[in-house]
């Protein structure tokens, strides 16, 4: 189950909860699921860990998809990769980060 990888953040209790969802529009609605956020107008943080690993002489690439389903004026999401310390159920927009992009 998704929720067993990732852990929403409780540094605010007002931040937005996540679903599991193909959303409005899809090809396969089992294969396309994907987290989503659930409310607008909201602010939302988190996180999942991944084993350690070096990309020594190598590129690095880090990707991710977005599907915009909501009729908003403004928002946005990205993405930070945060040190192996983070305590994710604290995360926050002041949390230490390594590389942060979107």
């Amino acid at each position: 189950a998704w929720t067993h990888r990732w852990v929403e953040s409780k540094h605010k209790p007002d931040y937005g909860r996540f679903i599991l969802t193909a959303g409005k529009f899809y090809g396969d609605a089992e294969k396309d699921k994907g987290i989503q956020t659930s409310q607008d107008a909201r602010f939302y943080a988190i996180s999942s860990r991944f084993e350690p690993f070096s990309n020594r002489d190598k590129t690095l690439v880090v990707q991710f998809t977005v599907k915009h389903e909501q009729n908003i004026d403004c928002g946005g999401g990205y993405v930070k990769l945060f040190p192996a310390g983070l305590n994710q159920e604290d995360m926050h927009g002041d949390s230490e980060y390594n590389i942060m992009f979107g």
